[in-house]
């Protein structure tokens, strides 16, 4: 009745069929925002726990069952041996009889008691006296085998009952088996669902996370196109004005811009620098640098990757900004000063240094413009 080898095989292959039939990939889009999911997960894990419930119930419902049949089961044990031993004391009464009567039909001397109570009676009714003595005795024994007879089926009917009643209880006791494998494998599947609830989660959450950084980034693009188009409205006024005080070109600005940045080697870093008095950061660095040589750059360095015009390695000259990222969006950046060097503000400071290290990181050059 312990038996339990099926409900293990309909759960691992209830498993199976959740896990592996209906997998849900990254690249799968959901018609579900993170909070919706979270929602319907919280439901199925309080549904597996309320199943959990049932389930330690009826194990105590089972255990109960378990006892109970067992005190049956020594019930009928008892009650075989009553009976065993009843049989032994008939056939031990009933074989007494039996030779008793034997014993009279051959005259054995066994019987003498019988003999002499007929033939040593004095008279007829001393006679009649012996003769219903040994009748009583017969009777007696007859009467005790009777006796024994109805103990013997009164017996039986209990065990015959005990039976019944055994039978009963391995007939509940399968019905609560089924039932609990019934709510294992219900939990089974709740946990599989509750898994991929998990992993959509994960991936929508991500997903989410990647779009508003891709608006806010569209946001600052557009700002700075904004910005950059103002300008270019500006100087077309001033020339328009006849400004006679001309910008330095291009290549003078990055120039004094790497000469600007060389002035601060060996200053530490300071994550959110961005001013001398402060030390710099990376891309606080780069802005500091350019603005010195009257060029204007955005502030961070993702902001910096989307104003510059993207260059290849092979037409990337000094002055030039170079990008990195550890997986997740443009995370350094450093002046190019040519011959596979940069310099930048890193966890070691302000340093000039070759990009060999940062190889595995680098995602490609902008041209500031």
């Amino acid at each position: 009745m312990n038996t339990r080898t099926s409900l293990h095989h309909k759960i691992a292959l209830t498993l199976l069929l959740a896990c592996g039939g209906v997998y849900v990939t990254s690249g799968q889009a959901f018609a579900d925002t993170a909070t919706e999911l979270t929602e319907k997960k919280a439901t199925v894990d309080a549904k597996t726990e309320q199943l959990n419930m049932e389930v330690e119930t009826l194990q105590t419902e089972l255990q109960k069952e378990m006892e109970q049949f067992e005190a049956t089961t020594k019930a009928i044990a008892k009650t075989d041996a009553e009976i065993l031993e009843i049989e032994k004391r008939i056939k031990d009464r009933t074989t007494i009889i039996s030779d008793r009567l034997t014993a009279y039909q051959i005259q054995d001397s066994n019987l003498s008691l019988y003999i002499d109570a007929i033939f040593g009676s004095s008279s007829i009714t001393d006679l009649f006296s012996r003769v219903t003595t040994v009748k009583t005795i017969l009777e007696a024994d007859q009467a005790l085998i009777d006796e024994q007879n109805d103990d013997y089926l009164q017996l039986q009917e209990t065990k015959q009952q005990l039976q019944d009643t055994k039978e009963q209880q391995q007939q509940r006791f399968q019905r609560m088996q089924e039932k609990e494998t019934e709510l294992q494998i219900v939990i089974s599947e709740n946990k599989a669902k509750s898994l991929r609830l998990k992993e959509q989660i994960a991936d929508v959450t991500e997903r989410e996370r990647l779009q508003e950084e891709r608006i806010a980034a569209e946001n600052e693009a557009q700002s700075l196109r904004n910005l950059q188009g103002s300008i270019k409205k500006n100087e077309a006024t001033n020339e328009d004005s006849n400004v006679t005080t001309k910008a330095p070109s291009m290549t003078q600005g990055v120039t004094a811009a790497i000469s600007e940045a060389k002035k601060y080697i060996g200053m530490p870093y300071k994550w959110g620098g961005s001013t001398p008095s402060t030390s710099f950061d990376c891309s606080g660095l780069v802005q500091w640098s350019f603005a010195q040589a009257g060029i204007s750059v955005p502030r961070t360095s993702g902001e910096q990757y989307l104003a510059t015009t993207k260059i290849s390695r092979s037409d990337a000259k000094a002055g030039d900004l170079v990008f990195f990222s550890y997986g997740s969006g443009i995370a350094h950046v450093g002046i190019y000063l040519g011959d596979g060097k940069m310099i930048d503000a890193q966890n070691s400071g302000v340093v000039i240094e070759s990009l060999d290290w940062w190889e595995k990181y680098l995602v490609g050059f902008g041209r500031v413009n």
